[in-house]
C-alpha cells in the first residue's frame, strides 16, 4: 500500500515539475517576443527621428533658396532667368518633402501596428490550449458564441476573446 502512495506522490511531483517547466518556457518565449518587438519599435523611432531631421534640413534649405532667389531677383536684371532656374529646384524640393511625408506616415503606421501587437501580447494568449481548440472547432462547425459559451461553461467574453486571438472574428 505504501509503494502505491509513493508512486502517486512521485507522479504528482513530476506533473507539478512539468507544469512549472512549461510555464517558464512560455514566459521565456513571451519575453523574447516582447524584446524583439521593442527592438523593432526602437528602430522605427530612430528612423522617424532621422526622417524628421532630414525634412527639417530640407525645409531650411528651401527657405534659404527662396530668400536667395528674392535677393538675387532684386539685384539682377535677369530675374526671369533666375525664376526659370528656381522653379525646377522648388518642384524637386516639394517632391522630396512629399516623399518624406509619405515615408513618415508609413513609419508612423508601422509603429502604431507594432504598439497594437505589443498590447495584444501583454494580454493572456489564451484561456487554455484545450479550451481554445474546443472553441475554434465548435465555431467552425457553425455554433454561435452563446451556444459555445454554454456548452463549454465559459463566459461569452472568453469565447469572443479566443475567436479574436485565432482571427476568426
Amino acid at each position: 500500500m505504501s509503494i502505491g502512495i509513493e508512486i502517486i506522490l512521485i507522479a504528482i511531483a513530476a506533473l507539478v515539475l512539468g507544469l512549472i517547466y512549461y510555464s517558464i518556457n512560455r514566459e521565456n518565449e513571451t519575453t523574447a517576443k516582447l524584446r524583439s518587438i521593442a527592438h523593432a519599435v526602437e528602430e522605427l523611432h530612430r528612423e522617424l527621428y532621422k526622417v524628421d531631421k532630414r525634412l527639417s534640413a530640407e525645409m531650411e534649405l528651401i527657405a534659404s533658396l527662396q530668400e536667395n532667389v528674392a535677393i538675387n531677383s532684386n539685384h539682377a536684371h535677369a530675374s526671369d532667368n533666375m525664376n526659370e532656374i528656381s522653379i525646377p529646384i522648388m518642384e524637386s524640393l516639394g517632391h522630396i518633402e512629399g516623399t518624406f511625408s509619405a515615408y513618415k506616415e508609413k513609419t508612423e503606421n508601422r509603429l502604431r501596428y507594432l504598439e497594437e501587437r505589443i498590447r495584444n501580447l501583454s494580454l493572456p494568449s489564451s484561456i487554455s490550449g484545450l479550451d481554445d481548440e474546443k472553441v475554434v472547432s465548435r465555431y467552425n462547425q457553425g455554433m454561435d458564441v452563446d451556444g459555445i459559451a454554454k456548452e463549454l461553461r465559459l463566459s461569452k467574453a472568453e469565447v469572443e476573446f479566443v475567436l479574436k486571438i485565432n482571427q476568426l472574428r
